[in-house]
């Protein structure tokens, strides 16, 4: 790595353009962003001047989820639990009825769930956060008053023992 010249970037710079060529696309340099490691920093001006790219870091989003290099975290989870935060606060004008809430919590608010566990292990704290505000929607709606009627347990029963809420994605 030592003595390194940028000919080799330029080199894997021609495949693309090819591509260029043929497709009509093009890299967007102010849309582009490259992500260097530790162990590249020492290249970091050259690669940067080369390729003409701003500097990214991670934790970078891509389609909805955090791009991260280490173990998902509690903190990386929040946009998660902030955007079933913002589909419950939507539905506050809405008068919605028991079963109302309880297609939504299947149809939208768990998808959000499924869609990150497809991609990530969930913290365990996530979950149980997920959880509480599932469980908080179901029974109150977006009111501050209510309280359970039946056990969570119960409304988590599988499909053929009649079931309220799906549980196959959470614990």
């Amino acid at each position: 790595m030592q003595g390194f010249e940028p000919v080799p970037i330029i080199f894997r710079r021609r495949p693309s353009s090819t591509f260029a060529t043929l497709s009509g696309l093009h890299t967007n340099p102010q849309k582009s962003q490259l992500i260097i490691s530790k162990a590249a920093s020492g290249l970091r001006d050259s690669l940067l001047a080369t390729l003409g790219f701003q500097e990214g870091h991670l934790p970078v989003r891509y389609l909805g989820l955090p791009l991260i290099s280490a173990r998902l975290s509690v903190a990386d989870c929040q946009p998660l639990l902030q955007k079933i935060d913002s589909r419950i606060k939507g539905w506050e004008g809405v008068q919605l009825s028991f079963a109302g809430r309880v297609q939504l919590i299947k149809s939208v608010l768990i998808s959000f769930e499924v869609y990150w566990a497809a991609a990530f292990i969930l913290p365990k704290g996530i979950i149980n956060e997920m959880i509480k505000r599932l469980r908080t929607f179901l029974w109150k709606g977006t009111s501050s008053s209510g309280y359970p009627k039946v056990a969570w347990e119960a409304v988590c029963r599988p499909i053929e023992e009649g079931d309220l809420v799906s549980k196959t994605s959470l614990p």
